[in-house]
């Protein structure tokens, strides 16, 4: 697991969403200068977690950051949090800067929503996430393509961070399988059947443009599309109708295998399989964004850790994931 703390963190988009309801918080930290390199040097027995070189506490500053980006991390072990008591202890860091204001009747903020666009699909706590799910498997076709994979996309992560484990259609649902090619075209001919005769035509075609697909499609970019486009052609011909008795709705059609797609970031909403983030040499990171975004995803070795810097990438502001994005086809 990579953890995000000071050193990995470029932009402070985490420490921002994590102090914006602490403005004392943020007062007390706003002058700190974090310097990467300065990470590099640091003895293992500067971090509170030694073994992943996370959260330094060789300084008071340092100590109240490290605090912040503890927050919200799963399965940390015990002895983190330790280290970072006894160093706010050494540093006499006031616990009020931590104190969250009360606020009655405070609407859920909208992160815990599946859907934050429209407040839908709530999952605060681990119990709440097979209740999702449930409600994904039976109500999901009445929400849109992009709202369905949206909502069981952002499941899986919330599965993920409170251990629950989900229904392999989920995945499915999440747009994070392969789309085996042959399937996909047996059901776009088998909907050409069923269509009316002046549907016919736009099913062959779907079909047609199918059988140039690979073997194995993995472009989550690609898979949506196709999937709003069948979806378009069901209601116009009736179809929807028979999902989930006669046919498969269209996220089921597209993400028709149980092999998951495999490590990616997502970038201004497009999703970039890990091969593809792999794939770039450390030089075209530094040419488009500068060449500090490279030095924070530093393997230590002198290349590349291309894992952590997914994780940098996903943290900048959407106008430089945008750019990046569009340079990357």
């Amino acid at each position: 697991m990579f953890v995000v703390d000071q050193f990995s963190d470029p932009v402070m988009a985490h420490l921002v969403r994590r102090v914006a309801d602490r403005p004392k918080l943020a007062a007390a930290i706003g002058d700190v200068d974090v310097d990467a390199a300065e990470g590099e040097g640091l003895p293992d027995t500067a971090f509170a977690w030694p073994e992943k070189r996370a959260f330094p506490i060789h300084s008071r500053e340092h100590t109240m950051l490290s605090r912040a980006y503890r927050e919200g991390v799963p399965n940390v072990p015990e002895s983190v949090d330790v280290a970072l008591k006894e160093a706010s202890e050494v540093y006499q860091i006031d616990e009020a800067l931590y104190a969250r204001p009360k606020v009655a009747a405070a609407p859920p903020p909208d992160d815990e929503y599946l859907l934050p666009d429209i407040r839908r699909l709530r999952v605060k706590e681990a119990s709440d996430v097979k209740e999702a799910e449930e409600r994904l498997r039976t109500e999901g076709t009445k929400l849109s393509v992009p709202h369905r994979a949206l909502a069981s996309r952002r499941l899986v992560e919330k599965a993920a961070f409170f251990g629950v484990k989900l229904r392999p259609d989920v995945h499915k649902m999440a747009g994070m399988t392969v789309t085996d090619r042959q399937p996909l075209v047996d059901w776009l001919e088998a909907r050409r059947e069923a269509a009316p005769i002046e549907h016919k035509d736009g099913y062959q075609k779907l079909a047609n443009a199918a059988k140039r697909l690979p073997a194995e499609l993995r472009d989550r970019e690609q898979q949506i599309k196709l999937a709003e486009a069948i979806g378009e052609m069901d209601e116009l011909a009736g179809l929807a109708r028979f999902y989930d008795r006669k046919l498969p709705d269209p996220l089921m059609t597209v993400f028709n295998s149980q092999k998951i797609a495999g490590s990616g970031m997502t970038l201004a909403g497009r999703f970039i399989p890990m091969d593809r983030v792999a794939a770039y040499p450390s030089t075209f990171y530094s040419d488009v964004l500068g060449p500090d975004i490279v030095r924070e995803a530093s393997d230590g070795a002198g290349g590349v850790d291309h894992h952590r810097l997914a994780a940098v990438l996903e943290t900048l502001p959407v106008d430089m994931q945008r750019m990046l994005s569009a340079q990357m086809r």
